[in-house]
Formats: C-alpha cells, structure tokens, sequence
C-alpha cells in the first residue's frame, strides 16, 4: 500500500506534464477499432458478477440485477466517447464502421449461445422451449424488451424466467447504438458540449421520471423492459463523455487527483450495499433505487480518465480484468446454462428418487459459465474482432484443406456444428406451447370445476351433498368441510385430491 502511495505522490508532482498524455490515452484504439479505457474491465467485472449473484443466490443477494445499470452507464460513455473522438480526429463519424464494429463485437457470441442453449434445452427438457420461438426472434433481432412487454411476461417470476429472459438489456443497448449515433450527427453536435451535457441530463431525469410516473407494483416489468423508462443509465453516461470532450481541465488539479481514487472506492462500495438491501419489489427501486445506482456507477468511471492510482490499478488486476474482458460472454452464458444445468440435474435426481439439494449444481453452472465465456471469447469472438466476418470466414475455408494442420479439428468443429445446428432447428420446431408443470396445474383446475360443479346444490347432487351417496364403510366428510391452501402445486394436485 505504501508503494502504491508514493507511486501517486509521484504522479501528482508530473500530472500538469502529464496530462495532455492522458487526455489522448482516454481511449486507445484496438486492432478492432474498438476502444479502451483503463480500469474499465474492473466496473465490467463488478457488474456482470454481481448479475451472475443474483440469479445464482436472489434471496441472498436482492438487488444483483442493478448490475445492469451498472453496464449501461459504462456503455453511454464508452460509444459516446468513441463516437465523439473519431469526430475529432477525422472530421466525420462513420455510422457504417460504427456498426460494423458494434456486429463484430455483439453478434458472434450472441448467435453461439442462442443455437448452443435451444439445442441443449431440445436434449435435456423441452419445457425450456416454451416460447422460444419469441425468444429466439427477439435475440436475434435486439427486441427482446419490447417483445416480452407485449406478451405479459414478468422478468421477476421465478415460474416464468424463459431460456433467453436477460436478453431485454442486450436489446436496450442495441437499440441505443443503432439510433444514438444518428441523434448526434443529426442535433446534438450544433451545441456546445456544456448545452450537449445539458440535453443528455435533462433525457436521463425525463427516462427516470417515466419510470417513477408509470411504475405499477402489480407490472414492474414494464417500467423495468421499456426503452424509454430505463434509458436513464445510458444517458447519464453520455453526459459525462460530453462533459469529458468540453473540458479535460479536470485533469490537471491536484485536489482531483486526491480523491479520484476515493470516490471511485467509495462508489463502487456504495453500489454493493445497494445489492444488498435494494430488491424488485420495493417501490424504491424505481423511484430512485436504479437512478441512484447509475449515479454511483457514474462517480465510479469519472474516477478512471487521467493519471493511473491505486484505484484503476486495483481495477486492471489481472484476475480480475480477465472477467471483465469476458463480460460479455458471462452475461451471455450464465442463465441458459443455469436453467439447462439445474433442469439436467432435476431428471437426474428424479430418477434415483433423491430430492435435488438447491446448492448442488451451482458449482457446475459457475465453472461452465467461465468456461463457455473464455472459449467463446478465444475462439469465436477476438477472431472476427480481429480480422472481421470475411477474413475470418476465408481462414475457416483454408482449415478444411486436407493438408492444413487444423483439417481434423476444423472436421471436428464442423460435425459440432452441425448437431447443434440440427438440434436448436428441431427445438424450433417442436417447442411446446406449455410446460409439463402449466399442463398439470390446468388439469388440476378442470378437476376441482367438475367436483364443484357436481357438489353444487340441486335435486341430482342431494345424496353428494349429505353424504349418504357414500357406502357407509367409505364415507368421508363432504367438501365443505375440507379446506386446502397452496399455490400452482396444490391445483397440479387436484385430480388426486378427489
């Protein structure tokens, strides 16, 4: 601690020297094209597991899923930033680059796990499957949200999470990079960067008052899905990257370098107490909760930009980076593997007669959650990062040549493929329209109406009603006298019960 100390105090008597370096150090392009920002992977990091806490353990760990807003205030500062100094450096912003980039970095991934988790889902329990045809056209669409919104889907009900559910963020932010980039070139760039602040603040508190104004305890999902309540994140994000291009005097005061590493601790502190206490059903939560989630991620990413210290150090710790590089593909894997996995473990118990313990398949969910990321980040993502669809497509062709050292895996891969490729259109095509468990609790209700309906009093039902229908040896008390309380098990229960 006290080395990384004097490494401050040194760097605080060169910062004036120092910082027109940072300033065009804020975003170093990658081979990509992509940019990167020192000390970012560590917020990604933070964020995507604190995500991956709250589906794993949500009782424990409430408000995990602010994780999300997390991302989308590191997502409206890094495209805004981006955006803004290809600007600068060469007098124009080209939309079509910009979208290439954002396909190379987004779709690759996305199209692995959705055939990957449809084909699983087919072999383990096609329960899973239910509505997939939805799922799978919002996620190959970026539309998830309004999707799920139109078909009365609650993103908080246990009972009916689909394969695809965390998608919906995916497609708030896909939707921000395709009609972001143009709301710049068209308005936002006539205005001085301070009015630009302005404007992107003014969007974010319009996307929260929404939120608040239109919250219904009864539907949250709606507030929580919608484009237009919960843009606040991203917006906030943008302010700042407008703020940044304006002025980079922030920079060079001494006062700021003291505490940025304090604030960015302190922000970052501030969002796990909010996972701890914050929850989905609070009213809090949409009236605030989530604003002031943003707000503290914001404070966390100004702690970044300038001078390395202790706190963006911490942040590009090597563990803890490599998650962050990884994010993506986490937030991606982590629920298709979660349900496949506990639905695998769920026939394998019910076979040996063995209650499936709640803990027992979150060692295995972890592990191939990581696993999947890293191969899909090694091998499907940085390649076509790197060298774009076409290269990338033309290196697969040339490792089919018989003589080219990667013809038996490039075979291997493809027999991969396409069983997965056969398996997710199969999953497709037979999907179910309602689970084995929908069905049950159905049947159950049409059991206990047709009791009803015969216990209802009248000429034919006057032996049912004062038991003396029953054999004397076999006589039980009438249903007015029995009383059952439960949910869906005790309806999926009924046709035992009579």
């Amino acid at each position: 601690m006290a080395t990384e100390f004097s490494q401050i105090a040194e760097d605080l008597a060169s910062a004036p020297a120092k910082v027109d370096a940072a300033k065009r150090d804020l975003m170093r392009p990658s081979e990509a094209g992509a940019g990167r920002i020192h000390g970012l992977d560590g917020l990604r990091a933070v964020a995507v597991l604190v995500v991956l806490a709250f589906h794993l353990w949500p009782i424990k760990v409430p408000g995990g899923f602010i994780g999300v807003d997390v991302f989308f205030v590191i997502s409206g500062f890094l495209i805004t930033t981006l955006l803004l100094k290809e600007r600068n450096e060469k007098g124009k912003i080209r939309l079509g680059a910009f979208w290439n980039r954002r396909a190379k970095r987004l779709l690759p991934a996305l199209i692995l796990v959705v055939f990957t988790s449809v084909a699983a889902a087919t072999v383990v329990n096609t329960d899973l499957l239910v509505g997939i045809r939805r799922q799978v056209l919002g996620a190959l669409t970026f539309s998830t949200n309004w999707i799920e919104i139109w078909v009365g889907s609650d993103y908080f009900n246990d009972a009916g999470r689909a394969l695809f559910v965390t998608f919906w963020s995916l497609a708030v932010e896909e939707q921000f990079y395709v009609f972001w980039p143009l709301l710049i070139i068209a308005a936002f760039l006539k205005f001085s960067p301070a009015v630009r602040t302005i404007i992107a603040l003014a969007l974010a508190v319009g996307s929260a008052l929404l939120m608040a104004l239109l919250f219904d305890p009864n539907a949250a999902t709606r507030v929580y899905y919608g484009t237009d309540t919960h843009s606040f994140g991203l917006m906030i994000g943008v302010a700042l990257a407008f703020a940044f291009d304006g002025s980079g005097k922030l920079l060079t005061y001494r006062w700021w370098q003291l505490i940025r590493p304090w604030m960015g601790f302190v922000a970052v502190a501030e969002i796990l107490l909010l996972v701890a206490i914050i929850d989905s059903e609070s009213a809090f939560t949409y009236r605030g909760g989530l604003v002031l989630a943003s707000a503290l991620s914001a404070a966390a990413v100004v702690a970044l930009p300038g001078v390395p210290n202790i706190f963006t150090r911490l942040c590009e710790r090597r563990p803890i980076a490599w998650v962050g590089e990884r994010s993506y593909g986490i937030y991606l894997w982590h629920w298709p593997t979660i349900l496949i996995v506990n639905a695998a473990f769920e026939a394998i118990f019910t076979v040996r007669g063995i209650a499936v313990p709640a803990w027992s398949s979150i060692p295995l969910i972890i592990i191939l959650t990581f696993v999947f990321s890293w191969a899909s980040f090694r091998w499907i993502e940085k390649p076509v990062q790197k060298h774009g669809f076409g290269k990338t497509w033309d290196l697969i062709c040339d490792a089919f040549r018989p003589k080219d050292k990667m013809f038996v895996p490039a075979i291997i891969g493809l027999v991969m493929v396409a069983f997965f490729v056969s398996a997710a259109i199969i999953g497709v095509l037979i999907a179910p329209a309602k689970s084995q468990a929908q069905l049950a609790v159905e049947e159950g209700e049409r059991a206990m109406a047709e009791q009803n309906a015969k216990n209802a009093p009248g000429p034919a039902n006057k032996g049912s009603e004062t038991g003396t229908a029953w054999p004397k040896e076999q006589r039980v008390p009438s249903g007015d006298r029995i009383v059952g309380f439960g949910d869906s098990v005790m309806s999926g229960a009924a046709p035992a019960m009579y």
